[in-house]
């Protein structure tokens, strides 16, 4: 009787090893098939595998002596578990580069000096609110805060098409409050004129809406290839270390990028911050293109496309900070720095400087490196020029990463400091170009191996009279020729247009 009961337990033990086996191997099928195009024809041998593993698990459960192959049983659900374990790490990693959904909040702020501190507080008052009801910051969710403290009742909303105009009106006391992004204190910190705003007023309340990314029309794959695409990365100077949160792009970098997957050409181009164009957001009024990005992304995404005949295919929002712990996480880049430059560090405390030549920079030194204009003769021209060879170094640098570790750092630091309209999946997507670039590297030498290409935007500096802001600010005129030159050097790499060819020969036997 004892024996019958032992040989029950055993048989449900054996029973239940199988679930676990069958279980734990459809989790790790379903992360592999996670992963998408990468080494497809690998990932299918090994999803075989395990199906045939768990057959024979199956079959020899059916014999008498299963000792043995209840310890591969349970090695094997183990092997299963830190697999899938590893495999839904990785992808959880990639899959926060793209904020799906993004934090968004509004403040109603006022001069130091009004004596209001509750919002419930405020009668008889005048306040500012934009007239953009496109922008979650700065109308749907101050509207928001109106009706949910009917401010509209006792109080006159003042309607503006001008965020510096509301601002000035507030500093000059023509009106008592104003909407604004809770960001307005990054978003004016290089602005003339309005570099102190968080020195001069204090914010009433505040409210913040999580609001869900809209989707992107382009397709990234033909099939299982990848298109040629064009890419505008966007640096965000903050204080803080990571992206979560909604943060309007100032334009303090602005690179416009196109690649081709079949020739491994890049073409980079630095935009200006202080480029006088057409907004398309406000009626295509012309103003800085910097002032395009206190609208939104989406905003200064159209402003350039119509600037330069370009579609932007995608976008990537990377933080100045985070360019810190990313450079540091790669041991370094090395680059040519063209002179000697100074600025504050990260924390914009103590002073940061790194000297003319190659050299190996850290990520304060990198962070020079990006944001220096003061010390360079053509100021943001100049900047942009060195964006782009830093941008060189950390392409450069990225191809040189082997460690398994290493990748888990460069993902836990790009998921952090980084945002893109691009999917997990066309992320994923990228190994096989990786794969490319990493075989091309090894017949050609390091600095051209990508065939980068650096597009310069000439123009000339021009004192602008602004009529709303009752002042003269420096703009940064773009040449119509140099416009058009780099459009068509871009459309050329997109696929767009046929290249110009310079002359044709012909060789006779």
């Amino acid at each position: 009787m004892a024996t019958r009961k032992r040989r029950k337990k055993k048989i449900k033990f054996n029973n239940l090893l199988i679930l676990f086996v069958l279980l734990s191997s459809c989790f790790l099928i379903y992360h592999i098939l996670l992963l998408g195009n990468i080494e497809t024809q690998i990932r299918y041998i090994i999803i075989g595998f395990i199906i045939l593993v768990n057959i024979i698990f199956f079959l020899v459960k059916q014999n008498k002596n299963k000792n043995i192959a209840t310890i591969m049983m349970i090695l094997f659900i183990i092997i299963n578990i830190v697999g899938s374990y590893s495999i839904n790490k990785v992808y959880k990693l990639v899959d926060s580069i793209n904020k799906s959904k993004i934090i968004y909040s509004s403040s109603l702020i006022a001069l130091k000096e009004n004596e209001v501190e509750d919002v419930k507080d405020i009668k008889k008052a005048k306040i500012g609110l934009i007239d953009d009801t496109m922008s979650i910051d700065n109308y749907v969710i101050a509207k928001e805060i109106i009706d949910n403290e009917k401010l509209d009742k006792n109080n006159e909303i003042v309607s503006y098409n001008d965020i510096l105009v509301m601002i000035n009106d507030l500093y000059d006391k023509k009106i008592d409050y104003m909407f604004i992004s809770s960001n307005y204190d990054i978003m004016f910190q290089e602005t003339e004129g309005y570099e102190d705003i968080s020195d001069k007023v204090k914010v009433i309340t505040d409210k913040e809406k999580t609001i869900k990314k809209g989707s992107n029309s382009f397709s990234l794959k033909k099939g299982n290839d990848i298109k040629p695409f064009s890419i505008l990365l966007m640096g965000v100077d903050s204080e803080k270390d990571g992206l979560k949160r909604n943060s309007y792009a100032n334009g303090d970098s602005l690179i416009l990028m196109t690649f081709n997957p079949d020739t491994l050409n890049i073409t980079m181009m630095s935009i200006p911050r202080d480029s006088y164009l057409p907004i398309s957001c406000r009626d295509n009024k012309k103003n800085k293109l910097t002032h395009a990005g206190w609208f939104g992304t989406d905003c200064m995404i159209e402003t350039i496309e119509n600037a330069f005949d370009v579609d932007i295919n995608y976008y990537v929002k990377i933080n100045f900070k985070g360019v810190v712990s990313l450079v540091d996480t790669l041991g370094g880049v090395t680059v040519d720095v063209p002179k000697r430059l100074c600025t504050d560090n990260s924390s914009r405390q103590g002073e940061i400087c790194i000297d003319k030549g190659i050299q190996t920079l850290d990520g304060e030194g990198a962070l020079v490196l990006a944001r220096n204009r003061y010390d360079l003769s053509r100021g943001d021209i100049d900047r942009g020029y060195n964006q782009q060879l830093l941008i060189k170094a950390l392409i450069n640098k990225f191809t040189e990463v082997r460690s398994v570790d290493k990748i888990l750092d460069l993902l836990e630091t790009i998921s952090n400091n980084l945002d893109t309209s691009l999917t997990t999946d066309e992320i994923l997507s990228f190994y096989n170009i990786f794969k490319d670039v990493l075989e091309s590297r090894k017949y050609q030498k390091t600095e051209d191996f990508l065939n980068i290409i650096q597009l310069k935007v000439k123009g000339d500096g021009k004192m602008i009279y602004f009529d709303n802001l009752k002042q003269r600010l420096w703009t940064y005129q773009l040449d119509k020729d140099s416009i058009k030159e780099a459009s068509d050097e871009m459309k050329t790499n997109l696929g767009l247009k046929e290249p110009n060819i310079i002359k044709d020969f012909e060789f006779k036997p």
